[in-house]
């Protein structure tokens, strides 16, 4: 709860509480157990720049004392910042797989992982 800036919370109801504040709640109660793989599924939808930020340094220091994390995001941003994997996912199906720099080199003309991803996937609105 430290980590996450929790404690001053620890007497509110879930309900009550912001955003980040239930995402990093989310994310604290993941570990509780100390796992080898944490899976998040848009762990920053909904939250502040701050919480966003401090969610990120988090994952980096789970990252780098050993545990994997597999996380999905719509914001191929933070997939480029965080993931040293990516999996690029169209109609359920993995079509493309890398470190994001290989992925980025790969495709001509394409300048980030969103780049990479609309290439992949066509421009096209979904239904």
């Amino acid at each position: 709860m430290d980590k996450l800036q929790l404690y001053k919370h620890a007497d509110k109801r879930i309900s009550r509480c912001s955003g980040g504040i239930k995402r990093r709640t989310n994310i604290a109660a993941g570990m509780i157990h100390q796992p080898k793989i944490l899976i998040l599924d848009e762990p920053t939808v909904g939250v502040d720049a701050q919480s966003r930020n401090l969610i990120f340094e988090y994952l980096k220091q789970l990252n780098s004392v050993g545990t994997t994390i597999l996380y999905t995001t719509h914001y191929l941003g933070e997939a480029e910042e965080l993931c040293s994997r990516v999996s690029v996912i169209d109609d359920g199906l993995i079509v493309e797989n890398g470190s994001p720099e290989s992925l980025i080199q790969k495709h001509e003309n394409c300048d980030d992982l969103g780049d990479v991803f609309l290439k992949i996937t066509g421009k096209a609105l979904r239904e």
